[in-house]
């Protein structure tokens, strides 16, 4: 059952992983002029954000069905990560993306995206939110002893 929670729980992790990165690519290819790139992006974005979801149930059972403690030092760094990721998310990410979709609605200005698009501050939090995202799941699959960091 363990083995079937893990494939199951990775396959979710890695694809959210490669829908987040393709938002990205979508999103430059936006800002370059193919404005319908961004409509794609925040599909892949919404996908990806569902199978994350998905992944962190599973993570949840791995946790119950393997018998890790909460306070396993890489367990701990990664709800430490998890956290950080959703500040992130929630501070740089999201208003912008409340300004993202309804510029995408109906008739597009491509203007107003590219310039939407090539906000800074967004960009700088989607980067990092990937960024994230990738070390927690290195860190999934590691599982560094880091008890010097979190004690034992």
């Amino acid at each position: 059952m363990y083995a079937n929670v893990v494939m199951f729980h990775a396959a979710a992790m890695g694809t959210a992983f490669l829908l987040f990165a393709a938002r990205e690519l979508l999103f430059i290819s936006a800002s370059r002029g193919q404005v319908g790139a961004a409509k794609l992006a925040l599909i892949a974005n919404r996908i990806a954000g569902a199978l994350a979801g998905i992944g962190i149930a599973g993570g949840i059972g791995l946790i119950v069905l393997g018998g890790w403690s909460l306070s396993t030092p890489w367990l701990l760094a990664s709800f430490t990560l998890i956290a950080a990721l959703m500040i992130v998310e929630r501070t740089f990410v999201t208003p912008w993306e409340a300004q993202v979709r309804p510029a995408l609605q109906g008739k597009i200005d491509k203007l107003e995206v590219q310039t939407l698009l090539g906000n800074k501050r967004a960009l700088g939090g989607r980067v990092v939110t990937v960024a994230l995202f990738a070390l927690i799941i290195a860190l999934m699959v590691v599982k560094p002893d880091l008890t010097a960091v979190f004690g034992a």
